[in-house]
């Protein structure tokens, strides 16, 4: 060195120092795991320099070790190598360099333990490694051509160590974004679930449908084999049950749904839940040994309206795994949804049912408007034959004062008939033979109805046909006329009390209409009925007036 020639053995030995440069280079390329990488830095710098012995070491970045690995004669402890490296990296702390530096052990250390050359290497992310070694063989002092060889080997090392560090880190983060991706990907494969479902049960109004569509899509969503959903109307004495998966299938028909019910709602953290709400059930160890060969994993509490109350009980997944709180989560929503789509569906189904009702007052309606319209077109007929027949009497008027016994006698006779018949035609037709009045129609006077219009509220029924009642009645009666009394019935007196007072009136000469209405009052099980046959003709007011 300085301009003088080298002789042949420094040459030699340049050679050999640039030899372990390139296998140190080559094997550090290849290698991927610190502690490998900490093992082949020590061989390479022990042997490249002849040290008795050495250690390497990596620490994080609060100085503790992570990796250590110690080769040849030197005896010194763990222990002991923490004690240095912990005094080491406090100097580094107050001496910050960024490249590979060497430490002199007697500048900062009461103790060197033996060790003649010590050499810091900064690692990315705030951490260290050390490379220590004990005196040469021979006892020979290391010179700069070693020091040299080492601050290379100590730059590879360095390179080699921060890639290595930085490639695991980067898998880390690969593994936990794959992690959140696949968590991600269950997430949207519940929601997927819950649109399918709503698509779904969008389509469907009815509530056995709907349970026999909700229950294999839950279970297929959230991977169980297991589970049953039940809902039981208490009001009108309806239960609805599905299972999958459990065995045998007769002793679900045995099924106590009361307890079951209790027992999940003894295990809601609220006792009293509201409607449209699903609540997780706690406590679902009691619910064990309800049903033989199935062990719920979790279950859900719901109330769809007053006295309709439904659960869910679902089977461990198939996976092995956890559930996560998010999967927790989205099935609760999964849950709450389907409450909604059942209350949708009671909803329909009631309406479907007012709907039919009201078809059949429909139809009862169709059919007696049908009926008159027949017999006035009957009547009409027989009106139409009474005025011939009154013309043919006109025309032969004379010939009338002039008949015979025997004339007069056969003209009665077919006027009667012609009568008879007219009559029988005539929906509101006389009875040729009246009626006995039942036992459970009274008589009553004008002071006892009085009494009990004012102290009972007795109900005041005019019995007439309309075309009567307009012209004139009682001031408060309802009209009840006979011909339209299952019509009016249903809609004014289906949810009258039985037991209130009817006072019913309106007859003349030829109808009891009065009669004849009291008897469908009976008929309909109301047991305090009464004719008023007393004198009308002083309480009656004009029609408009009510």
């Amino acid at each position: 060195m300085n301009g003088t020639p080298l002789i042949p053995s420094d040459v030699d030995r340049q050679h050999y120092h640039l030899a372990i440069i390139r296998e140190t280079a080559a094997e550090l390329g290849g290698m991927r795991h610190p502690k490998d990488i900490l093992e082949s830095f020590l061989m390479s710098a022990q042997g490249g320099i002849g040290a008795l012995g050495g250690f390497a070491v990596l620490t994080d970045k609060m100085s503790e070790l992570t990796h250590l690995t110690v080769r040849g004669e030197n005896t010194i402890s763990h222990g002991q190598i923490k004690a240095l490296i912990k005094t080491a990296s406090d100097y580094i702390l107050l001496n910050a360099e960024r490249f590979p530096f060497f430490i002199e052990p007697d500048t900062f250390l009461p103790l060197s333990y033996g060790f003649s050359l010590i050499l810091a290497c900064p690692i990315e992310g705030d951490r260290l490694a050390f490379l220590g070694l004990a005196p040469a063989m021979h006892r020979r002092d290391y010179d700069p051509e070693d020091r040299q060889l080492l601050m290379s080997l100590s730059s590879l090392f360095q390179i080699s160590l921060n890639s290595t560090l930085f490639s695991t880190r980067v898998e880390l983060l690969n593994a936990e974004l794959e992690k959140r991706n696949t968590e991600l990907d269950r997430q949207v494969f519940h929601l997927n679930g819950l649109r399918e479902l709503s698509m779904e049960a969008g389509e469907s109004v009815d509530v056995e449908k709907f349970l026999s569509a909700f229950l294999p899509t839950l279970l297929g969503r959230f991977s169980r084999s297991q589970g049953l959903v039940v809902l039981h109307d208490r009001a009108a004495g309806v239960t609805w049950l599905k299972s999958m998966g459990i065995e045998p299938i007769p002793a679900m028909a045995s099924l106590p749904i009361d307890r079951l019910l209790f027992l999940c709602l003894a295990g809601v953290q609220y006792k009293r839940i509201q409607p449209l709400q699903a609540e997780p059930v706690l406590q679902i160890e009691p619910l064990f040994s309800l049903i033989p060969g199935f062990v719920p994993e979790s279950a859900f509490l719901f109330l769809v309206k007053d006295q309709m109350y439904g659960a869910v009980l679902l089977g461990n997944p198939l996976e092995e795994q956890k559930i996560s709180e998010q999967e927790k989560e989205l099935l609760s929503a999964f849950v709450a949804q389907s409450v909604l789509h059942l209350k949708n569906a009671d909803s329909f189904a009631a309406i479907v049912a007012l709907n039919k009702n009201l078809e059949d007052q429909n139809q009862a309606l169709r059919e007696t408007i049908d009926e008159l319209t027949r017999a006035e077109h009957r009547i009409s007929v027989l009106e139409l034959a009474a005025r011939r027949i009154a013309q043919m009497v006109n025309r032969n008027a004379e010939r009338i004062m002039q008949m015979r016994l025997l004339d007069f006698v056969l003209i009665i006779g077919i006027s009667i008939v012609l009568g008879a018949l007219f009559n029988l035609q005539n929906p509101k037709g006389i009875s040729f033979f009246p009626q006995a009045r039942p036992d459970g129609i009274k008589s009553i006077t004008t002071s006892d109805a009085d009494k009990l219009l004012t102290e009972e509220n007795a109900l005041l029924i005019d019995a007439r046909p309309r075309e009567f009642y307009e012209l004139g009645h009682v001031k408060g009666a309802l009209n009840v006329p006979l011909s339209l009394f299952d019509a009016v019935y249903k809609t004014r007196f289906s949810n009258e009390d039985p037991e209130r007072p009817l006072i019913i009136y309106g007859r003349n000469f030829s109808r009891l209409f009065d009669e004849a209405v009291a008897r469908k009052f009976l008929n309909q099980d109301h047991e305090r009925v009464y004719l008023f046959l007393g004198d009308m003709n002083n309480l009656l007011v004009p029609g408009g007036h009510k």
